[in-house]
């Protein structure tokens, strides 16, 4: 059995065709701006969850939520598609922590204290904080996988 197969690059020819792949690799790598960017939710989800529970607590209509996301006049069905995605993307994740904690690869008291202070980071920090911050956060995160 192959649990690792080496590659050799014969020659210039194969470099310069994956030179664009690492050109746009490297450029598509972003510097998370929240705590959004290092969830499993989109931007979107988030929009969508926090007008939907503005709707629930009747700080606005229906009407109106469809009218205050980023690309206004959705429709109503696509709304509660956005929505469902998001609640499944929260509810897998629950039981990915359940797991781990059952497998004994995180500790449920170092995954309380992640979710406590990553949960106080602000949404909207300058992006030199923002760097620094969610920097942090990330690296407490892969510090509690498995230590």
């Amino acid at each position: 059995m192959v649990f690792r197969q080496e590659y050799v690059i014969p020659g210039k020819a194969v470099f310069q065709s994956l030179r664009p792949l690492l050109y746009y690799t490297k450029k598509m790598k972003v510097q998370p701006r929240s705590i959004v960017d290092l969830s499993s939710l989109t931007e979107t989800q988030v929009e969508t969850l926090r007008i939907e529970l503005g709707r629930r607590k009747d700080a606005i209509t229906m009407q109106q939520a469809l009218r205050t996301r980023k690309i206004s006049g959705i429709s109503r069905g696509s709304h509660y598609r956005v929505l469902r995605q998001a609640r499944n993307n929260i509810k897998a994740s629950l039981f990915t922590v359940a797991v781990a904690v059952r497998l004994g690869t995180v500790n449920l008291a170092d995954v309380q204290k992640l979710v406590q202070s990553a949960s106080t980071i602000p949404d909207e920090l300058e992006p030199a904080k923002a760097a620094e911050v969610l920097g942090l956060a990330s690296a407490l995160a892969e510090r509690i996988v498995m230590s």
